[in-house]
């Protein structure tokens, strides 16, 4: 009998959505779900975040609340939506402070606030160990929503910002490197809230999903989801600032930090060419061009080199 462990957390999903059916606007397969209000989409998502997965060692308690809320506001910005509130469910240890519960649910609550949120409600229950499961909701309107799925031919691929940052960040923290911006990135991530609702506006933006298992897996999701393949440049990726120095330190790939181990939170986004100056206008410069929508393969293009894109990404149960 097969295990979790066997196929992995994309294996997990697909088994979960075989015998689902659902009458949502947006089911599920995309960063959120969308319930039809009339003139509007109520967007809905979910995620959960434990001791053992998400949370190195060190972290504090406010980091903790604000990075369970950010994770869940990261997919209402992929939608392009407003977030309006989270409801936040907490399994604790008897053992746990209440003075280290304060502080966690404050991190919730800052984060809620630097978004225009609420934090609505939620629950509480006792376990072995850390785990936050949060829900946040927002709205837009349905000619606004980006989807996962909608990329063309001749499209423009971009990201919101510089790459690689979370993972350098555990890599610091994991061999004792100094990179207080990395694992400042790693710890409190930053839900592109702002940026995902300018891009919903412009209607632009063809395809749009946010960084979570890292850029190659991204790519791989809307290549697969719009049937069509991706030319990226791996000079035209912008990086963060201590990604290449860890990675040297560290003796790991710089690649692998940056295409493969995910956490940076960003958006990645396809868009019609003749939009791209107005829109990196309107973003303040945040939104950097990586390659273009063409043929049907993926694929990185190094130099004069063009090698098959591997579009693995962080994975549960791996």
């Amino acid at each position: 009998m097969k295990t979790l462990g066997d196929i992995g957390e994309k294996g997990v999903i697909a088994a979960l959505l075989e015998n689902m059916s659902s009458t949502a606007a947006v089911g599920p397969g995309d960063d959120a779900a969308a319930v039809d209000l009339g003139s509007q989409y109520l967007v809905v998502s979910t995620d959960v975040v434990s001791r053992a997965s998400h949370l190195p060692k060190g972290m504090t308690e406010w980091q903790i609340g604000w990075f369970a809320a950010a994770v869940n506001f990261s997919d209402i910005a992929a939608m392009g939506a407003r977030p309006i509130g989270m409801v936040m469910a907490y399994v604790l240890p008897r053992c746990l402070p209440l003075e280290d519960l304060k502080r966690i649910s404050q991190g919730v609550q800052d984060c809620c606030r630097a978004v225009g949120a609420e934090l609505l409600g939620g629950d509480t229950k006792e376990g072995s160990e850390i785990v936050l499961s949060g829900t946040a909701l927002g709205l837009v309107d349905k000619d606004k929503i980006m989807l996962r799925r909608g990329a063309r031919e001749g499209d423009l691929v971009a990201v919101t910002g510089p790459l690689g940052l979370a993972a350098a960040g555990y890599t610091a923290l994991m061999k004792g490197i100094y990179a207080p911006r990395s694992i400042k990135a790693l710890l409190e991530p930053q839900p592109r809230i702002a940026e995902g609702m300018i891009l919903a506006r412009s209607g632009a933006v063809t395809s749009c999903m946010d960084i979570t298992d890292g850029l190659a897996f991204s790519i791989g999701e809307l290549s697969k989801q719009s049937g069509v393949g991706f030319e990226v440049r791996w000079c035209s990726i912008p990086r963060g600032e201590d990604v290449e120095r860890v990675a040297t330190k560290a003796e790991v790939s710089e690649e692998a930090l940056i295409m493969h181990f995910g956490g940076d939170y960003e958006l990645l986004v396809t868009l019609a060419p003749d939009a791209y100056d107005r829109l990196r206008g309107e973003l303040g410069g945040r939104l950097h061009v990586i390659g273009r929508v063409a043929g049907k393969e993926n694929v990185l293009i190094r130099g004069d080199e063009v090698v098959p894109l591997d579009t693995r990404g962080y994975e549960h149960f791996r």
